[in-house]
């Protein structure tokens, strides 16, 4: 069971949490893209072949330890409690066209919502580099932030993951806690991190990272502010940022006219005669559609 942790309604969005990204203030010329990719999958892989976890607390604390007995200490790559997961991602940045392996442990996927990558969420986390060294520590967050203001990885992995649940019991004299929250470690190449512009003078260039993290909470958003959450500007399996039903290069969630006919999507599944916007599950469709109307462009 975890710590104090109080839910805060303010929006806290942290300006030098070393999660965040980078603000390309840097005008070094940055590496290739496709090296330093095999040069950081290098290190990577050869971490996880020579570390191994030492212990995983009721928390979800993990620590990690160089591997010195091979016999009694199996590495975090061939151990099974908690065995090494996977996934695919490509970066935002056209000019970085590497197909990205983004290694994880899925420590405790949570019982409650998952984030997109647009929404804010409340967590904890530790930053430390493949040697070691800590950049960054929050054990108790003052309040949320958001996913979309975070490193690539983040907003790739956190998704994988679920809020815990919020247990407050009246006129108990202990503070309220999160339980059954998610927690995992993510191993993120320099390409989805920092790369050559990290926000820490404790983090070099081009360095691998690794982010242990906790997620207690979620907070549901709408960027575009179309009245449609974050959450179901796509379809089930596609991520939001590869949402895009007009085809404009934008997609849904920053899009504020979904389906390009030149009504905005707030206008479009507002009721008419009011000033209030149907729930999204109860927008309707275009006589003889099947869309729903915001994503319609024959209907207005």
């Amino acid at each position: 069971m975890n710590r104090l942790l109080k839910v805060l309604t303010l929006v806290f969005i942290a300006l030098f949490v070393s999660c965040k990204k980078d603000d390309d203030s840097n005008t070094v010329p940055p590496r290739d893209y496709g090296e330093q990719y095999a040069a950081d999958m290098d290190s990577i892989e050869n971490y996880l072949k020579n570390n191994y976890i030492v212990s995983v607390d009721e928390d979800y604390n993990i620590e990690f330890a160089e591997i010195t007995d091979p016999i009694t200490q199996v590495s975090i790559w061939d151990q099974t409690d908690y065995p090494l997961m996977s996934k695919q991602a490509k970066s935002y940045n056209e000019n970085n066209t590497v197909t990205y392996t983004l290694y994880y442990l899925l420590l405790n996927e949570g019982g409650g919502n998952a984030p997109t990558r647009g929404d804010n969420i409340l967590v904890s986390y530790r930053g430390t580099l493949l040697n070691g060294t800590q950049f960054d520590y929050q054990p108790y967050p003052q309040g949320t932030f958001s996913l979309a203001e975070t490193i690539e990885a983040w907003q790739e992995l956190m998704p994988l993951f679920k809020s815990g649940d919020y247990i407050d019991i009246p006129d108990n004299p202990n503070p309220a806690e999160f339980e059954n929250y998610g927690a995992g470690v993510m191993f993120v190449p320099s390409g989805m991190g920092y790369y050559n512009n990290p926000r820490s003078v404790l983090i070099p260039n081009y360095s691998p990272l690794v982010f242990t993290f906790k997620l207690y909470a979620v907070d549901y958003t709408d960027l575009d502010s179309d009245g449609i959450l974050n959450k179901d500007e796509t379809e089930p399996g596609i991520d939001i940022y590869y949402y895009d039903t007009d085809e404009d290069g934008i997609p849904n969630y920053l899009d504020t006219d979904d389906d390009g006919d030149g009504y905005t999507t707030f206008y479009e599944i507002t009721i008419t005669g009011t000033d209030e916007q149907y729930p999204f599950d109860e927008i309707p469709t275009c006589e003889g559609g099947t869309l729903k109307k915001h994503l319609d462009p024959n209907c207005h």
